[in-house]
């Protein structure tokens, strides 16, 4: 029962118990009065009634109408103190409940449930704060785990250039090629690093908000064969093939390109990452489907289990050992976010061949006219 409609309750019953209990105790006291003086019930009511008005005007009518007033006065007061009380404690327990949940996080003790039976206005507020607490605790770990991995990330190329420093200042490069060898895992290390910091910094912009996105409506086809064209020696020399399949050239979407290609190299450079085999590739296409545009990319790499499908966009998540390379981890979390950011949606799949593929799908914009380069003033 809800507590609003106690409340009814207990309000109905705090009118009419004491009417109800008054006219209970004078009935009973008149039919006392009645035997007590001898009149007959087989009296007419006319004779019962005169003898009852006679007798309550008296002195010793009016003292036990007196006591029964303070009587139904007392036993109202009671029932109205039980009721109170009731309501009370009906309010008291969620309170106590939520209280003992709050005493729980300010001891960081995140995994803290409350458990709440009674179905009533309170259920709501005590669902509320469990998922507020599983988003939390969900939260807590992302964080830990962002730390942790970032600590690692950062650590190991740390460790190759004070090994190279050390190198070059003990003399074990003694000719100018083994310094140029240093002095090359130096800098590569340090652009690792730099990578690692910018996507950190972009995650966090991203994660709080205060990154805008500045969306155009692009030719989906289009950019999709420019990042292909842009990006595929790169990748060629990593040991991943891009593959170009059904790019339409009619499909619009309104996206920040920047951002987008970001996107792109982030499940890209997983791809590459994940990769098993020496060469791999990955298959870039492009339909309409249900009013979106759905964007897919497909490599050939081990796949994993189907339980890991919906985590892979958490941060710093890893499936199985075969995807438990260290790396930067936030590729996947930094694109689910800013495809959320383009009010579009990113899923995995498992397809029947084996392999990986990362759908996005992205709203369909208007059909405005592109804005074309002037070929004359180069605008």
């Amino acid at each position: 029962m809800t507590l609003k409609r106690r409340v009814f309750i207990s309000n109905i019953l705090m009118i009419v118990l004491p009417m109800l209990l008054f006219l209970a105790l004078m009935v009973g006291i008149s039919g006392v009065v009645l035997v007590i003086n001898g009149v007959s019930f087989d009296s007419g009511t006319a004779e019962k009634i005169e003898f009852l008005e006679n007798w309550h005007s008296s002195g010793l009518g009016i003292v036990f109408t007196g006591i029964t007033m303070a009587i139904v006065i007392i036993l109202t007061l009671t029932v109205n103190q039980l009721l109170t009380r009731n309501i009370i404690k009906r309010i008291m327990k969620p309170l106590d409940t939520l209280a003992a949940g709050a005493r729980q996080f300010s001891e960081n003790d995140l995994s803290f449930r409350l458990y709440y039976r009674d179905d009533d206005e309170f259920r709501p507020v005590c669902d509320t704060f469990n998922e507020m607490a599983a988003r939390l605790e969900k939260n807590e770990t992302s964080r830990k785990e962002l730390i942790a991995g970032i600590s690692h990330d950062l650590r190991s190329p740390l460790i190759s250039i004070k090994m190279s420093v050390d190198g070059i200042k003990s003399g074990v490069a003694a000719t100018s090629e083994q310094r140029e060898k240093y002095l090359g895992i130096i800098e590569n290390k340090t652009r690792d690093i730099e990578y690692i910091i910018e996507q950190l910094f972009l995650f966090s912009k991203l994660d709080i908000g205060e990154f805008k996105a500045e969306t155009q409506v692009v030719n989906c086809g289009a950019m999709m064969e420019d990042c292909i064209v842009e990006l595929s020696d790169e990748y060629e020399r990593r040991g991943l093939t891009l593959i170009a399949r059904e790019l339409p050239e009619n499909i619009h979407i309104s996206i920040d390109p920047l951002l987008f290609r970001r996107v792109v190299v982030n499940i890209f450079e997983n791809a590459v990452k994940y990769k098993t085999a020496e060469k791999g590739e990955i298959r870039l296409e492009a339909a309409q489907k249900a009013g979106m545009a759905e964007i897919a990319f497909t490599d050939n790499g081990p796949g994993v289990p189907p339980e890991s499908l919906e985590k892979l966009f958490d941060v710093f998540y890893r499936a199985d050992p075969s995807r438990n390379k260290k790396g930067s981890g936030l590729g996947l979390a930094i694109s689910a976010k800013i495809i959320a950011k383009m009010d579009g949606s990113i899923r995995a799949e498992l397809p029947e061949a084996g392999g990986l593929a990362i759908v996005i799908n992205l709203p369909l914009a208007n059909q405005l006219p592109l804005v074309e380069k002037d070929e004359h003033n180069g605008k």
